[in-house]
């Protein structure tokens, strides 16, 4: 194939930003491979069919067979990819009943921005799909086939277009140019790191356009053992040649994780496929009740992912999701085998839409041996399933809320932040397990829509608000108005399950304390690089037995007894040990994706830090090996900034923005040993998950 090397240009990007573009550390690669590819298929259905099949082939093939068809990197490709003994790895993802790469193939032929789906495929980026309820809304997923092997992706497409059937294959190269084996050649002294390969487009030398000779195209899909589409078949076929499967596993499963904890699925890119398919389409998998459309079936390897053979949690997801549209569970559910009780609500906002509904939550409260945790079938926790990590969860499980919209794809799993921040616990054997479909056929008041210039719906008004990686949704200003959709539908959702599985509490005294009790019930939670830092313990069952053993040197904190709840304040007892080194006590709020204290919070969030220190007192100290300790009153509050005698320095620390007391500095004059006190906290918000650290200063 005819090679065309992207020249350098004003705004223009560079293989190695693209590849940064859809970055995403909180999902695996190959989630995020599944999560793309699949979405791109049904957002090319043909309206025709009942399904939209797609195929997924994890393969090998012999270096040198592909590389000769690519001009000026063959050399490159083999010196870097020698033909030995074992094969190369490739991945294909294959789909039918979908209109494939149609529109023009030069840009001369663009009418009124209209690309088609093969410019912006293959030739484009940030060109999203625009019909209504498509998945794609930023127009970067396809980024994600670079970053799956070393940046070589092939296209081949069948399409009717014109009257007739037409083939095109097409290859693009996506780099770090700034790598010393960077592949792409160049003259000049600017390297772009992009380049594509087909024929020439017989108007100018540099540029190409795709094969459109199937018996060259079959020679190129031989190499991977792939058949061309039939004779009134269309659909498209991407193919990422040398993928590294071990290092995609890898990114699956830790080899730091426990080996006897490991799940099967992470052994394997087939198997770890199959979940990964189950984890993030369950809804649409295999369902012929899915109310907007053609329904997905996948092949791994030529198997087709079946419903009676998806783990449990995945299969409860696809039955939520056919009771929330009304339907009635088959008999391969999940709910009817074991004879599950679930709820299906209306989650209703007022005055934002123009009807009431914002969309069905259908939920319920299932033990583990619903879940086929228990022998024989010995399955993984649902936290497990969705995370491939064990989750272990202390006093009890936190429920698990997922969410979607037209497309049927989960956006994204919650147990412990924004959609499930406040919920009540369930026993430790039982799981509470919850599915936000959003109504998509909903419209916003007094919001129009730009494109149509009718009202806004709420499924358009969700999709705008994706991030690229589609792995949340989120609330923005739109015509001047921010309508908080997004955030009052999860205070919804949670006032529901609140309401269905709290205990009712009756005496004032007691709501007052089980509240703060849950706003600091992970309030002594340890970092994830304990032992780099001093820092505090693991609750253990017994608070009373919450002590932290030094680590060396370093000072560290202990919590004695239980904390105090009175007047909206918490009160703990503590013993510092110092070794004369200048140390600081930071307050920290806890989230699923990273810690903020006071400073970090104020810039990035924008608001108050929920968490202030009210009070801490000094009442003992002891110089270590020298007998009974000392008392002493030193103590700070919010009339007192600063306190000190002859051994020791205390002071608070106001955050840079708000100027709250949310830093202890603790500053001993030759002072070693322990001291003893209380520490008071004022917390304004409930829902965080906050952690208390010492930290020694340089």
């Amino acid at each position: 194939m005819k090679i065309e090397i992207a020249e350098h240009s004003r705004m223009s990007e560079s293989g190695s930003s693209l590849l940064r573009l859809i970055q995403n550390q909180d999902i695996p690669l190959l989630d995020l491979i599944v999560r793309e590819s699949i979405q791109n298929s049904l957002d090319a259905t043909n309206g025709k069919n009942k399904c939209v099949d797609v195929d997924i082939t994890v393969g090998e093939f012999r270096s040198t067979e592909l590389n000769r068809h690519f001009e000026r990197i063959e050399k490159g490709l083999n010196k870097r990819f020698p033909l030995g003994k074992e094969n190369y790895s490739f991945m294909s993802f294959r789909d039918s009943n979908t209109v494939g790469l149609t529109g023009p193939i030069r840009y001369a032929d663009v009418r009124n921005n209209v690309f088609g789906n093969l410019l912006k495929l293959v030739y484009e980026i940030c060109k999203p799909q625009q019909n209504e309820g498509a998945g794609g809304s930023w127009g970067l997923g396809k980024t994600i086939y670079f970053r799956l092997g070393i940046g070589l992706v092939l296209y081949y497409s069948r399409i009717y277009q014109d009257g007739r059937y037409q083939s095109r294959l097409a290859a693009c190269l996506v780099e770090d140019e700034t790598k010393a084996d960077s592949l792409i050649p160049y003259t000049s002294g600017v390297k772009r790191g992009i380049a594509w390969w087909g024929k020439s487009d017989g108007i100018s030398s540099k540029t190409t356009i795709p094969l459109d000779n199937e018996k060259e195209i079959e020679k190129i899909l031989s190499v991977f053992g792939l058949d061309l589409y039939g004779s009134e078949e269309t659909g498209t076929t991407v193919i990422v040649p040398y993928v590294d499967k071990r290092a995609l596993l890898a990114e699956v499963y830790a080899n730091n994780e426990s080996a006897e904890q490991k799940p099967y699925w992470a052994n394997s890119i087939e198997e770890y496929l199959k979940v990964a398919i189950q984890k993030w389409y369950a809804p649409r998998l295999s369902n012929a009740l899915y109310p907007y459309g053609a329904y997905l079936s996948v092949r791994i390897n030529g198997k087709k992912v079946k419903v009676s053979e998806m783990l449990p949690m995945f299969r409860l997801i696809r039955d939520l999701y056919i009771l929330s549209q009304g339907g009635t569970t088959e008999n391969t559910s999940l709910v009817k085998e074991q004879n599950m009780e679930c709820n299906v609500v209306s989650v209703d906002l007022r005055g934002v839409l123009n009807s009431t509904s914002a969309g069905k939550l259908a939920y319920g409260k299932f033990s583990r041996t619903q879940m086929l945790m228990d022998p024989p079938d010995n399955q993984k926790s649902p936290y497990q399933q969705i995370s491939n990590i064990v989750v272990n969860m202390d006093g009890g499980n936190v429920p698990i809320i997922m969410f979607t919209r037209r497309p049927g794809m989960i956006v994204g799993y919650d147990y412990d932040s924004t959609w499930t921040h406040r919920m009540p616990k369930s026993a430790p054997d039982e799981f509470i397990v919850g599915l936000f479909v959003a109504n998509s056929e909903n419209t916003l008041k007094n919001i129009i829509d730009a494109r149509t210039g009718m009202s806004m719906s709420l499924e358009e008004y969700i999709r705008q608000g994706e991030k690229a990686d589609h792995a949340s949704w989120t609330d923005r200003n739109i015509q001047g108005n921010n309508p908080r959709i997004i955030s009052n539908i999860q205070k919804n959702i949670i006032n529901k399950i609140r309401k269905q599985y709290t205990e009712v509490v009756t005496e004032n005294t007691e709501r007052q304390n089980i509240g703060l009790g849950h706003a600091l019930a992970n309030l002594l939670l340890p970092r994830d690089d304990f032992g780099g830092i001093s820092t505090l313990p693991p609750r253990p069952t017994d608070p009373s037995e919450n002590i932290s053993k030094s680590r060396g040197r370093k000072s560290n904190l202990q919590i004695i007894g239980q904390p105090d709840f009175q007047s909206g304040k918490v009160s703990i007892a503590f013993e510092i040990n110092l070794v004369n080194k200048v140390c600081e006590l930071v307050l920290q709020i806890v989230t699923d994706f990273k810690r903020y204290d006071a400073d970090l919070w104020e810039k990035e969030i924008g608001k108050q830090f929920p968490i202030v220190f009210s009070q801490m007192t000094i009442s003992q100290m002891s110089t270590s090996g020298k007998g009974r300790p000392a008392q002493c009153e030193i103590n700070l509050d919010e009339k007192c900034i600063r306190s000190e005698n002859e051994q020791l320095v205390v002071e608070y620390r106001a955050s840079n923005r708000f100027r709250q007391n949310c830093y202890i500095s603790v500053i001993p004059r030759n002072f070693k040993g322990k001291i003893k006190g209380r520490i008071t906290f004022t917390v304004s918000d409930p829902r965080i998950r906050g952690s208390l650290e010492i930290k020694e200063m340089n």
